[in-house]
């Protein structure tokens, strides 16, 4: 498959996950996760939201519906930005479980296969960057 195609798989799979997972969730444990977020030292020391119109909105928009919009946005950026880290979480714990799922030697194959590409895109853009961390994973439980 080509990278698109694979990149797009990921989304879409990732996306489906989340959906699960909010589905699946008790909504008053998610609210009183949100409230006890809201009351954290480091969520009242968030700068302050600046909204962004959407593309080839500025030249159509009057400034009151531009100010409609800025707090729209705002209204919606805090549950956007929860679901983002449960999305990064749950990509994160998928990824550790296929990994585990690997023998050493083909996780070495992998990690080799990842800085080989690393290689090639920092040399077609003509750059050198460290080389990426290799992914590790537990000894298996099985003895595998």
């Amino acid at each position: 498959m080509s990278q698109p195609i694979l990149t797009r798989a990921l989304t879409l799979t990732c996306a489906a996950l989340l959906a699960v997972s909010l589905a699946f969730s008790d909504p008053a444990v998610v609210a009183q996760e949100a409230d006890a977020k809201a009351k954290t030292p480091a969520a009242q020391k968030t700068k302050k939201f600046r909204g962004r119109l959407p593309a080839h909105y500025g030249g159509v928009v009057k400034k009151d519906q531009r100010q409609a919009i800025y707090k729209v946005q705002e209204e919606y950026a805090g549950k956007i930005s929860e679901l983002k880290a449960q999305l990064r979480a749950i990509t994160k714990e998928r990824d550790e479980k296929i990994t585990a799922l690997l023998t050493p030697e083909q996780l070495a194959k992998v990690n080799e296969l990842k800085a080989t590409a690393k290689s090639k895109r920092q040399a077609k853009a003509g750059k050198t960057l460290p080389l990426e961390t290799t992914v590790t994973t537990p000894a298996p439980a099985g003895g595998k």
